[in-house]
This record gives structure tokens, C-alpha cells and sequence, in this order.
């Protein structure tokens, strides 16, 4: 019951957070609205939820994190399949209105699920395999980010519920890598906290962990000489952190610059113009927003 409330209480704050943002900013109407509905659909699910827990051994877990492995691998997250199945169909009914070529592609996904040509179980248990998605993609001849976006949107639930359970194994002052020590993706945006602490928000489990500030966390350049950032005038509160180096960049939030609690996808989200910037300039983004679609 308590977690139930709690849900629907933070499900509230987002809603208020996004009808504010699409006030403050209507060219993003749209996509805050899309966001929005698959949220929504996504918390009606948590409630019921049965995820099984990962074991991990002390001994291992210690070592791990001593040599800067994480704790476990994409494929070991446990998902509760049935549910993830029934919110991919719900979404895939969202996103049917959301553009015309995400319409067309979850018609030709749905169409070759009821010729069972494709198992949805099978998809979401295999949302780790790149050569298997690719293959699915370029059958059905359908675009991959859209093929991915739908996959990890239904199965989010059960990552989220396996982080929760992971969280505390991680020991946070032994931490020091660019990538997520629960499951060792890429971050997709960083924030600044506090006195100028930084924190990265993994793109895959949704774990945030503090980081180095004057490092490339993909290359882990840390030349000052070639590491800056640039904004937008009157934009202060986001940057975009370039590396020369690696030729890679990660938008950072200055929530310090907010007054109110930021929810990190959502400003990646509002900050899709500096990811336009940023690819005028030369750099690439390693992690692409799920939402740029």
C-alpha cells in the first residue's frame, strides 16, 4: 500500500513538473506529452511487479568493484516478462500516435507478432543482444532506435525494481569509472550537485553515481587543456562537456541553478537543442536520448 501511494505521489510531482515545462516551453509539447503517457502506463505497472532477486556473492561483489567491474551485465537483469509483454502492447498503442514512422513500424512489429514471426517474450528477454535487434530491424525493415526505444520502455520497470535491490551493494567510495557500477552502461546525462559534486544517470538501470568533474567519462581524458563546455546565453543552468580527445560530448545539468527537483530525463528531454549544437560542432553523442526519436 505505501509503496503504491508513494508511486502515484511521485507520478503526481512529474506530471506537475511536465505541465509547468510545457508552459515554459511550448515547441516541446508534444514529446512532454508522449513522455508523459508512458510514464503513466509504465507506474500502473510497477504495483505488480514480481521480479526475481539476483544473487551476488560478498567475496565476488568486493572484487568487482576493487578492479572496476560492475556488478552485473545487461543480460543478467531478471525481468518479469509477463508484465513487460503487457506493457510493451500498451505502449506500442501510444506510440502509434506519436509519429507517423513510429506508427508505421509498430504496425509492421505488431503484424509479424500475429503471424508469430516474432515472439514478444523473446524480444524483451533479448533487448541485450545488438546482432539479434539488428536482425529483427532490418527484416521488418523498421528503424532500430524505434525497435530499442519500445523494448526498454516496457522492460524499465523490472530494471528499476532490480536497482532498488542492488543499490546498497555498491560500495560508491571505490567508484571512480566513468560507466555504472551496477551494470556498467554509459551515462546519458551528468548533473552538479552540492558543492560542484557531480553525478552521472546511467542510460540503461537509471542508477546515478558520483563521478569525477574534470574527466571525460568516456575516455577518461583528463588534459583541462582539452576538456571544456559550452552553453547557451541565458541557458546557464545547461552545458554541453566536449572532449577534444575522444571527440565525444554529455550535457550537464547545474540543478544547483534549479528551484525545483530535477528529473534528468525530462531536461534531456528540453535540452535537445544542444544536442543539435553539439553535433554542428563536431561531437558525438556515445549514449543517444531514448527520446530524441
Amino acid at each position: 500500500m505505501g509503496s503504491s501511494v508513494f508511486m502515484s505521489e511521485s507520478l503526481e510531482k512529474k506530471k506537475e513538473q511536465i505541465a509547468w515545462l510545457k508552459k515554459k516551453s511550448p515547441a516541446y509539447k508534444e514529446i512532454l506529452n508522449f513522455y508523459e503517457m508512458v510514464v503513466k502506463e509504465q507506474e500502473n505497472f510497477k504495483p505488480t511487479l514480481n521480479v526475481a532477486p539476483i544473487e551476488i556473492r560478498e567475496d565476488l561483489r568486493t572484487l568487482q568493484i576493487k578492479e572496476g567491474f560492475p556488478l552485473i551485465s545487461k543480460e543478467d537483469f531478471t525481468l518479469d516478462i509477463s508484465s513487460s509483454v503487457r506493457l510493451f502492447e500498451s505502449i506500442c498503442q501510444i506510440g502509434k500516435n506519436a509519429t507517423d514512422k513510429m506508427k508505421e513500424d509498430i504496425q509492421a512489429i505488431e503484424e509479424t507478432i500475429r503471424n508469430r514471426a516474432l515472439d514478444p517474450e523473446d524480444l524483451l528477454e533479448r533487448h541485450y543482444d545488438e546482432t539479434y535487434l539488428d536482425k529483427i530491424a532490418e527484416k521488418l525493415e523498421i528503424d532500430k532506435a524505434i525497435l530499442k526505444f519500445l523494448i526498454h520502455m516496457s522492460i524499465k520497470p523490472s530494471i528499476e525494481a532490480n536497482v532498488d535491490k542492488l543499490k546498497d551493494l555498491v560500495d560508491l567510495k571505490m567508484w571512480f569509472k566513468g560507466y555504472c557500477p551496477i551494470c556498467g552502461s554509459l551515462p546519458q546525462m551528468s548533473e552538479l550537485r552540492g558543492e560542484g559534486q557531480r553525478y552521472f544517470l546511467c542510460s540503461f538501470c537509471g542508477f546515478e553515481w558520483p563521478g569525477e568533474r574534470l574527466k571525460c567519462p568516456f575516455c577518461e581524458n583528463r588534459d583541462h587543456g582539452t576538456l571544456h563546455y559550452f552553453y547557451v546565453e541565458g541557458q546557464e543552468v545547461y552545458r554541453v562537456d566536449v572532449c577534444d580527445k575522444c571527440q565525444q560530448y554529455i550535457k550537464t545539468a547545474d540543478t544547483r541553478k534549479l528551484d525545483y527537483e530535477p528529473d534528468l530525463e525530462l531536461e534531456d528531454i528540453m535540452t535537445t537543442h544542444l544536442d543539435i549544437l553539439a553535433s554542428e560542432k563536431g561531437f558525438k553523442r556515445p549514449v543517444p536520448s531514448p527520446w530524441g526519436l
